[in-house]
Formats: C-alpha cells, structure tokens, sequence
C-alpha cells in the first residue's frame, strides 16, 4: 500500500508514513453515502445478472409455471447478491469498529507487547491515546515501550506529556516524576533534575526531592541602610555549599566559603552569595547592598615598640574605656574570638610578631596595630640548659628519679617547660620554667609550680607571686 500523501511504499502494520508522517487510515469511517453507494452498485449487479438468464427461463407458460420459475431464480440470485452485500458491509462495519475501538486497539497493543513486537505496538497504542487521549495509563505503557525500543528521548517526552497535559491524578504524577528524575539520575544529569523541580508548583514533589534543588542563599538581614554592626547570616535547608562576596563581584567555586556570620561593621557592602548543592548544581546569584554607620574604635596603643631588644621586656597596651583588645602572634588579623588581652605579655625570646585589634561594647572592630620584636638575651646559657640544669637538680633533691622525670612514688612523670624570660626586680633576670604533669595516658597538665634559673648565674630558684602580684624568688 502507498501512501496518499507522498506516494511512498508503506510498511506492513504501519498506521503512519516514516518519510512524512501522514497518518494512514486502514479503513475510512462508515457513512450513509457510503451504503447508498453499495445498494446502488448491487441493484446494478442485479440488473445484469437478469439480463443474462436464457429468455426460455422467463417464458410465461400455461398454468402459471413458468411464474414461479421465473420468481425462484430472481429470488436466488437476489439472496446471494444480499449475502454478499451483507458480508461486504459487516466487514467494512468490523474494521470501522476495531479501528474506533480502544479497547481492540489495546488487546492488539498487549499482544504485540507479548510477542517481543515492539514497533506494532507502540503504533496501536499511539491510536488508543488518539481515542482516549486523556488515558494516563496508556502513555505510561507507549513510554515504557519507546524505553523498551531505546527510544530514550521519546520516553521522556511521554512523561513529560503526562505531567503538562493536566490529566493525571496526584499519585500518578507522584510516579511519573520518580521515573523522570530516576532516569536523569541514571545518566548523571542533575541539571535536567534541577530544571524538572523548579518547573513544578508541586511543594510537595519539591520537599520530597529537595536535594537536587540548588536554591539561592537566604539572607538574615534585608538589604537597606543599618547602625549598628550587623551579624550577617547565610543559610540554605539543602546540603552544598555557599561561596560569597564582599564586594559585588560574582562568586564562584573559588571564593570565600560561608561558614560563620559575616560581621558587616562601618562602610559599605555588595555581598554576593552562591550556592552549590552536593551534585555540583549551582543556583541563581543573590546580591544585597548593605550600608554599616557604625562609631569605629581607634588603634590600639601598643606601648612597647617594635625593635630589637637586648634584656627581657613586656609588651603593654593601653585598652580604651568600655572596649576589649584582642591580639594573634601568628601575623593574622584578631577577631573578637583572638586571645584577650589582660595584661603586659613577656617579650618571647627571638624574633615574634604581635597584632593587636580594639573591639567596642557594640561589637565594632577598629584598626588593627602591628608591632615586630627580636629579643636575644647576652648570654650563652640557653634555655635548653637551663632545664637540664633544674633536671638536675629536681633528681639531686629527691623529686624525681631520672632525668625522664620518673617520680617517686607516683605513675606518669614530670616534665619541665619553658615559659619566657623576665627581670625580677632587684633580683636579677631569670628563665620562668613551669612544672608539667603527664600521667599515664599521656594527659599532660600544669601543675601550679614553677621554677626560675638566673640567665647568668645559673642558680635555680622556685617562684611565686606576692600579695601585690608581684614575682618573687625562693631558694630550694
């Protein structure tokens, strides 16, 4: 058979043209023109068929029989032109019904499916869906066998048909998204995933499969203009990670990782954040402006400068009212979870580097001041030696064994730490050296005694502090 539109060689079983995609109706819709057509054909058929009975056969004899003769053979031959009118018609009027039947569309479909024939059925499946276009259930099956054939954009473009035409029910969305983003999941392609749940208004297709969602970060504070220092937050309810910026410019996998509030202080702010999921997904950049007009507190005045320095010193700072000083000796900027300062700080031996920030009762940082020290002390006695000599002497008086610092008595064992070098006024300079106690399992902890050794003299004194706070010596 050829196709009426093109005039191509259709193949067997083929409801549609491969090269131009006519459909092809088997059998055309029963109608009333066409039954007046057929009667007018058999009354002709009827018409000749008497035309060619032997006239001998239609000679009126006496006695009336060649009437019935004649009647008899009319009567034949117009039963078998009706039964085959009949037969024709009752054929036209069954393949009118298969082909409008969805039902007959469906068995076929079924048994196509049975005997490994794919192709057939899918093209009686796709005429159960132009009868019954609404049918959920016959699309899934149409999908499953364009799966089943390899036809996998085809597959998908059936399911997504089932969620955009709008007949399905919520279970049967339900399933055809967990076959859709199974299937994206199975090639890798979280993009498709992503782009399938923002599509959607379902909240609760949403939630169920939010972990391929890539959101954009959720700011704790509104954009807008503020007087006070502002804790900035950036969160997201799905796992990934947040990058940000400070200043407007776009963030990308190698920018800053959000980990902690951001704390806005006095000036101005683009912050851009980002967020990228477990899968890779990134979302939509989010950008706010914030202006902070917050008072900044000043430096911090170090006292002690930097320089070299030949004899041991203290590091004093002068802390402003109602503020905290904050200092690192690791060269980073201190932040108000930096070490406290308290009081003078005793110069390390060597070269060292001090930071010290001001933060005020609102939480402001000012600037930051940095001061650089070198401290070596005239003297070859070093603090190693000045430990192995108070070792010793902890051996010659008793309080340990060895120079491992087994004590008497006891598990575990003492060990000895240098601490810093300082003048003890009008007593000398001295080494500090605490006592540390690390027991059995290796816990190490001070235990409140120290020591102090003579940077030149090398005698070995405990120390304490007086009642003004002030060190003191006491020979053993």
């Amino acid at each position: 058979m050829k196709c009426p539109n093109c005039g191509e060689e259709l193949k067997e079983g083929y409801l549609y043209c491969e090269i131009c995609g006519e459909d092809i109706h088997m059998v055309p819709d029963f109608e009333p023109e066409i039954e007046y057509s057929i009667s007018e054909t058999l009354s002709g058929i009827v018409e000749d068929v008497l035309e060619e009975v032997p006239k001998k056969h239609l000679t009126v004899k006496k006695g009336g029989k060649g009437n019935k003769c004649k009647s008899i053979i009319i009567a034949s031959v117009v039963v078998g032109i009706l039964l085959i009118a009949g037969l024709i018609v009752g054929g036209f009027a069954l393949k009118n019904y298969r082909y409008n039947s969805v039902e007959y569309q469906v068995t076929q479909a079924n048994a196509g499916v049975a005997a490994g024939n794919y192709e057939e059925a899918i093209q009686y499946y796709k005429r159960a869906l132009e009868l019954d276009p609404t049918s959920v259930t016959y699309r899934n099956a149409l999908a499953e066998l364009y799966a089943l054939t390899g036809d996998e954009n085809t597959y998908v473009s059936c399911l997504i048909q089932i969620l955009s035409l709008g007949y399905a029910n919520e279970d049967e969305k339900a399933a055809t998204y967990k076959k859709l983003i199974a299937f994206y999941k199975s090639k890798e392609d979280y993009v498709s995933i992503n782009t399938l749940l923002n599509n959607t208004e379902d909240e609760n297709i949403r939630t169920m499969y939010q972990e391929y969602l890539a959101l954009s970060p959720e700011f704790s504070y509104q954009e807008g203009t503020y007087d006070e220092v502002v804790p900035l937050k950036l969160t997201s309810s799905i796992r990934g990670t947040i990058y940000y910026t400070l200043d407007g410019s776009v963030p990308d996998e190698n920018s800053e990782v959000y980990t902690t509030p951001i704390f806005l202080e006095t000036g101005y702010y683009e912050i851009c954040a980002l967020f990228v999921n477990e899968y890779g997904i990134k979302s939509e950049v989010v950008k706010k402006t914030y202006v902070i007009d917050v008072f900044k507190p000043v430096a911090p005045e170090v006292e002690t400068y930097s320089g070299e320095y030949s004899r041991p010193e203290v590091i004093t700072v002068v802390v402003p009212a109602e503020s905290t000083v904050y200092y690192t000796t690791d060269g980073t900027i201190p932040t108000n979870h930096s070490i406290p300062y308290t009081g003078p700080i005793p110069m390390p031996l060597g070269k060292s580097t001090y930071k010290f920030v001001t933060y005020n009762k609102e939480g402001v940082a000012g600037e930051c001041t940095t001061r650089q020290y070198e401290l070596v002390l005239p003297t070859d006695f070093t603090v190693d030696m000045a430990i192995q000599k108070l070792v010793a002497l902890m051996v010659e008086t008793g309080k340990i064994q060895d120079a491992t610092g087994t004590p008497v008595g006891l598990t575990g064992k003492y060990l000895y730490a240098f601490r810093y070098a300082t003048e003890i006024t009008g007593q000398g300079e001295f080494y500090i050296i605490s006592e540390v106690y690390e027991d059995a399992a290796g816990v190490q902890s001070y235990t409140g005694v120290h020591y102090a050794v003579d940077i030149y003299t090398q005698e070995c004194f405990k120390v304490s502090k007086d009642a003004s706070g002030k060190l003191v010596t006491e020979a053993f």
